[in-house]
């Protein structure tokens, strides 16, 4: 069985932005306004059906994975307007799961809308389907100088037969 060791280093292209901080950005060159913390964690339930997780570097076919982006301000300011985006790794799908709930979606990382995502085909208008959901973001009306914001997604390490039709 294949064993997919992508799941930190595929997401670390995390894309940060701020329309109302590039300068205070610019004035903290030595020290960054906001760093970013990525995490993975697999995600389980139990017979009962409780759900845990447990922090995973490696992931095989058919995992749950939690994606969690955290974003801290680490200047005296609160930085207002921050987009903040987490990609969805090549090989896996979105599970239609992420918290805060107000994100938006892409299927090329750069053109973001509400979900669910739609098109039209010949005259009529359809949902995009999850699995071809490349990244998610929100807008982060403030985070308060020192504080942080944690943004997450679940999605499932594709099965090998579709991996492999790829």
């Amino acid at each position: 069985m294949r064993v997919m060791s992508y799941l930190v280093s595929a997401v670390v292209a995390l894309s940060l932005t701020s329309a109302t901080n590039v300068a205070l950005a610019k004035a903290n060159v030595a020290k960054e306004a906001i760093s970013i913390e990525l995490s993975a964690y697999k995600v389980l339930i139990n017979q009962k059906g409780e759900v845990s997780v447990t922090s995973v570097t490696q992931a095989k076919p058919n995992d749950v994975i939690e994606y969690r982006a955290k974003y801290t301000n680490n200047t005296t300011k609160p930085v207002k307007g921050l987009l903040a985006t987490l990609p969805i790794p090549a090989d896996t799908q979105f599970l239609a799961k992420s918290s805060p709930a107000q994100a938006q979606a892409s299927t090329d990382g750069v053109n973001f809308a509400a979900m669910p995502l739609k098109r039209k085909v010949g005259t009529q208008t359809v949902n995009i389907p999850l699995p071809e959901y490349r990244a998610l973001r929100w807008t982060i009306a403030e985070i308060p100088a020192g504080q942080s914001v944690t943004v997450t997604a679940q999605t499932r390490v594709n099965s090998l037969a579709a991996a492999e039709t790829k």
